[in-house]
């Protein structure tokens, strides 16, 4: 579970009213290193995990681990003697580069919006006629009818 940059004891939120509290998946990396960064810790030396009193400390472990693939432990016995200055940037860098593809494919997805519209055209209309045979046949087999094929029996009576 990922905490707030803001705020170590709450969940990273995308509903929160900072952004500074969230790193976004299309924060690019002047953004993402700019909020961790900035990112609220505590003036203590050295890098703790588990200490109660330095869930920011928690959290930005947490953090370089997710964005690394490596456990925590592994991290602690490298980081644990870094200042805060030492160790924000080693994060900020590890999450510019877990996020990279991403943000790479959102640009390239998005760098042609006419074929970008396209192919969600094409999808819709795939999907609506998946889910008006799906409908259909729903209501058919709960015996429901439409107006038009009322009408239809009607006017052949």
């Amino acid at each position: 579970r990922i905490m707030s940059l803001q705020d170590g004891t709450n969940k990273m939120s995308k509903s929160a009213t900072s952004d500074l509290s969230r790193i976004n998946l299309l924060d690019t990396a002047d953004e993402i290193s700019e909020k961790i960064k900035r990112c609220k810790t505590d003036s203590l030396l050295g890098i703790e995990y588990g200490n109660k009193e330095r869930p920011e400390a928690t959290n930005l472990l947490n953090i370089y681990s997710a964005a690394t693939d490596r456990p925590v432990e592994e991290l602690l016995n490298e980081v644990q003697d870094l200042s805060w200055g030492q160790f924000k940037p080693l994060v900020a860098d590890a999450m510019v580069e877990k996020l990279k593809p991403i943000r790479e494919k959102y640009d390239e997805v998005t760098k042609e919006p006419e074929i970008l519209g396209s192919v969600l055209e094409d999808g819709a209309n795939a999907a609506n006629e998946i889910a008006s045979a799906t409908s259909t046949w729903a209501k058919q087999a709960m015996g429901f009818t439409t107006l038009a094929e009322i009408t239809q029996k009607t006017v052949k009576a």
